[in-house]
């Protein structure tokens, strides 16, 4: 019997849905289910479980937590959207019978995401390492004053500015915080990692799109105070003065089954308003 993983975030519509679809697939899949933003201890599946494909039933922040769950192994991924944006989520709730039959039946079409491997170094020792398939965000505390940080490529050149933060994101990842912090929108099929400087001290200090086989390291100034890591708004860790957090585009990339009645920019005019001028 083929595995199956039915993720959903902590919700009522979304626990609907997810128990609605077990109960069909139930007597065809073997099923592991678990809720996105559950606190308590994560649920172990069987060891001999290799699920065939997940279905991810709440918003993108549901998505990104299957995606870094069970998705690093190049599991399809059908992200039903009962959030607000659904921009990895795309699938709408009155598209998901059908997309489900031909992702069940290895016929849906799948889109390939870059994701970054992000790696922390402190006393030239690895202190963690995660993959994101939206950015990687260094910051400061509310109270903290503005940092100093030093942007390097693949161990030559190199960038100073001064920001409260810097973010390191995937072209998915660019309408999410980069497009807030004012960084460019950049197709999803492209091959870049986008750099953004959060509330730069200088006007120059703008946005960089760099070839993606490149390295790049951040270093924490010696004098920075109350500073974070987060990835993907999810995986959290506070840095210290003197750490060097490493980026690169990850091996791994997010296999996401594609939503064929919407286009991505239909996605940018309906869900943020672009090239959605109704004058006539």
């Amino acid at each position: 019997m083929p595995d199956l993983v039915i993720v959903h975030k902590n919700d009522p519509a979304a626990a609907a849905l997810a128990s609605q679809t077990e109960t069909r697939l139930s007597g065809s899949y073997r099923i592991f289910r678990e809720i996105s933003d559950f606190e308590g201890p994560r649920l172990t599946p069987p060891a001999d479980f290799q699920p065939q494909l997940v279905i991810s039933f709440g918003g993108d922040g549901t998505l990104l937590y299957s995606s870094r769950a069970w998705g690093l192994d190049g599991t399809p991924i059908l992200g039903v959207n009962l959030g607000n944006l659904g921009f990895l989520a795309e699938v709408e709730p009155v598209w998901f019978h059908e997309l489900l039959e031909k992702a069940l039946a290895n016929e849906a079409n799948i889109e390939t995401r870059e994701a970054l491997d992000v790696k922390v170094c402190r006393d030239q020792e690895n202190l963690a390492s995660f993959t994101v398939f939206n950015d990687a965000v260094i910051n400061k505390g509310a109270l903290s004053r503005i940092m100093n940080l030093k942007l390097s490529m693949s161990g030559s050149s190199y960038w100073n500015f001064r920001a409260d933060g810097v973010i390191l994101a995937t072209p998915t990842g660019s309408t999410a915080y980069n497009l807030s912090a004012g960084g460019p929108v950049v197709h999803h099929s492209l091959s870049v990692i986008i750099v953004t400087p959060i509330c730069p001290f200088t006007l120059s200090s703008r946005s960089l799109i760099l070839p993606s086989d490149v390295e790049l390291h951040v270093s924490i100034d010696d004098n920075a105070t109350d500073t974070h890591l987060t990835g993907d708004g999810q995986v959290y860790l506070p840095l210290r003065p003197g750490d060097l957090v490493k980026v690169r585009r990850s091996k791994t990339a997010l296999r996401l089954i594609s939503n064929p009645h919407r286009q991505y920019f239909d996605a940018l005019r309906i869900k943020l308003g672009f090239f959605n001028d109704e004058r006539r």
